[in-house]
């Protein structure tokens, strides 16, 4: 569970032991503030009501929990003052979760500091997981405006496929949650610093998801919703459910929830009275283009091609292809969509046809990634049949001239790769191992 959800559980549990013995709440509940002042020993002994909920809910004791009184240590005698009972201790028990917090704290003097294992998609995973499990650790805090100013350098480095740009984005977590923190008392600033770290968590999603990693992207779409709804803006929590959707997506056989909360998050937004705004159109756009590819990749033909024309339809309004809220959204991505799931549907002949069709030169110049996808797709498309393998490798070439980086970093690539080299026994495909070598891809 995440902090905010074991704080939900905990508080429903006190709802229902209140509500039979016929009192009425003595607190305000617990936070996921408050649950993460426990984990860092900010708060030692909370109230009756917490300690009891929290063992009902973990299943354990207040010991095992690292919970105790805290007491003032005599200077004198150097020995405690007063009586705790049993579970008085002079330190905080160490639990599972400080343990490894511990052993896995990113070291400030070396963390992205150096080129040096960028190429490695573990590696990144490894950063990022520390990143986002650390963010509380004592981080320098940011200004709004640095903040705002990093986090707009971040994006353009992850649309331009420029990667070794983010390789601060771990501090960057921990910056914006102390930035965040520190802005609490002052209600004006809130709104503003949230959807500066809602952002933040989105980017870092975004990367986790382009290296194929479900859960972590999953968790920083999560706490990204979270800090959009503190912000109280309904097209960045629209955004947030785009980022879930595509979190859900990289995990086996979760393309039918993906979906599912793809169109959910459309609906809600196209609820809104603000729904033809450039920003709302976009993020309802993006939903659907999502939900298309969910679909297809289900097999589901009918239901893509139905989302495909909702999709189309938002960016007919939209009227440009645009990048508000960093979607790139609008008629030529949605016609990148249309590439994507022909290619899904294993429709390889309309693949081709409507790539045919396509002039990239369309989108904004910034969107390198967006532009370069589509021979990501076309390779796929060619490799499909196991007869145009070498189709395959000049699409792939032609991806790693655009965005050299990715083709170390994408699951995508990285599958297709290795699923050709596994057939070069049958056909020698020329430059394929010397692609693979730089994609940092074994042959099995």
């Amino acid at each position: 569970m995440s902090r905010q959800e074991l704080a939900d559980v905990c508080n429903a549990e006190l709802a229902s032991r209140f509500a039979k013995q016929g009192r009425r709440n003595r607190w305000a509940g617990l936070t996921e503030r408050t649950i993460g002042a426990l984990e860092r020993g900010e708060i030692r002994w909370p109230n009756e009501d917490y300690r009891w909920a929290l063992c009902m809910v973990l299943r354990t004791d207040e010991t095992s929990l690292g919970l105790y009184i805290d007491r003032p240590i005599n200077a004198d005698s150097g020995e405690q003052s007063g009586t705790a009972g049993p579970a008085l201790h002079q330190q905080r028990p160490e639990t599972a979760l400080t343990r490894w917090r511990t052993d896995h704290e990113p070291n400030s003097s070396r963390f992205g500091q150096t080129q040096e294992g960028f190429d490695s998609p573990s590696r990144w995973r490894t950063w990022l997981w520390r990143g986002v499990l650390s963010r509380d650790r004592g981080q320098d805090i940011l200004s709004i405006d640095k903040l705002e100013a990093a986090l707009r350098h971040g994006n353009l480095a992850y649309q331009g496929a420029r990667y070794s740009k983010l390789r601060k984005l771990p501090l960057l977590i921990g910056g914006a949650e102390a930035l965040f923190a520190a802005e609490q008392p002052k209600t004006v600033d809130v709104p503003r610093v949230a959807r500066a770290v809602n952002g933040v968590y989105l980017l870092v999603s975004k990367l986790a998801a382009k290296l194929g990693d479900g859960e972590l992207a999953w968790r920083a779409a999560d706490r990204a919703r979270c800090f959009g709804l503190i912000a109280a803006d309904p097209a960045l929590t629209a955004i947030a459910a785009y980022q879930t959707a595509c979190a859900l997506a990289k995990q086996p056989g979760r393309a039918a929830d993906a979906e599912e909360e793809a169109v959910a998050a459309a609906e809600a937004i196209a609820r809104h009275q603000l729904h033809r705004t450039p920003s709302y159109l976009s993020a309802y756009g993006a939903l659907l283009l999502h939900a298309a590819v969910a679909a297809s990749r289900q097999g589901d033909g009918r239901s893509a091609n139905r989302h495909l024309e909702a999709a189309g339809s938002a960016a007919e309004q939209l009227g440009r292809n645009g990048n508000e809220l960093w979607t790139a959204f609008g008629p030529a991505n949605v016609q990148l969509h249309r590439i994507s799931v022909a290619v899904a549907l294993q429709d390889n002949r309309q693949a081709l046809h409507d790539a045919d069709q396509l002039d990239t030169s369309q989108l904004p110049a910034a969107l390198t990634s967006r532009r370069a996808r589509v021979h990501l797709d076309l390779a796929v498309a060619h490799s499909a049949t196991g007869s145009s393998d070498a189709q395959a490798m000049l699409q792939l070439l032609e991806y790693e001239r655009l965005v050299p980086e990715a083709i170390k970093l994408n699951a995508t690539a990285a599958e297709l790769i290795a699923k050709l080299l596994r057939r070069e026994r049958r056909s020698h495909t020329p430059g394929l191992r010397a692609l693979a070598h730089r994609a940092g891809v074994q042959d099995s």
